[in-house]
């Protein structure tokens, strides 16, 4: 009896240790942002973030369709998901803060610090919302190396501006963003590359 007591309560020291440290090192976490970036630098992506040009209502909904309440649930609700389920989706508000220069490890443009794109991504969400990540993300975001944004990837694919794709093109510029090699784009080989 006093053997079950004993790991009982080891147990619960561990929970609450556990908890602590989680707790500290979160809070830690958001609060050193001013170790990688300034305060000017900080405003100035913002700004950038929160101006970004909307994206059709169409898109949100699909994107949403794809990757169910993402724009409605921040950073730590979405953490706090992946613990319990396999696929853990990166918020808007994370994607924007992998892509921005940012949270690159000591410059080098092919690493991305993680400690950096987590601790931008919840001052981003501070300041902004899920869409307006989303939005930025989209100019951005480097589909390929010579495609950047969504509006390169419309002219590129379907020759189209944004607001004038169908929901199965807008299909595959989520997929696209998600896994580059196997999204289905239309067949250009009769057009020949100009």
């Amino acid at each position: 009896m006093n053997y079950k007591k004993g790991v009982l309560k080891a147990i619960i020291w561990i929970f609450i240790i556990g908890v602590a440290v989680s707790f500290f090192g979160y809070y830690y976490l958001k609060n050193t942002w001013d170790d990688f970036v300034t305060e000017k630098e900080l405003t100035e992506f913002v700004t950038k973030v929160k101006f970004a040009k909307e994206l059709p209502d169409r898109f949100y909904q699909l994107y949403e369709k794809e990757n169910p309440n993402i724009l409605s649930y921040g950073l730590n609700r979405q953490i706090f998901s992946g613990l319990f389920s396999s696929d853990f989706m990166k918020s808007p508000s994370l994607l924007a803060a992998m892509i921005s220069d940012i949270s690159r490890k000591d410059t080098d443009s092919t690493k991305i610090s993680n400690r950096k794109a987590y601790t931008l991504a919840w001052k981003l969400e501070e300041e902004t919302t899920q869409k307006e990540c989303l939005n930025w993300v989209l100019e951005n975001y480097k589909f390929d190396l010579y495609i950047h944004g969504i509006n390169e990837v419309a002219n590129f694919y379907f020759k189209k501006e944004v607001s004038e794709l169908s929901d199965r093109e807008l299909n595959d510029i989520i997929a696209l963003m998600k896994k580059p090699s196997i999204v289905s784009v239309p067949d250009r080989t009769d057009e020949g590359m100009r």
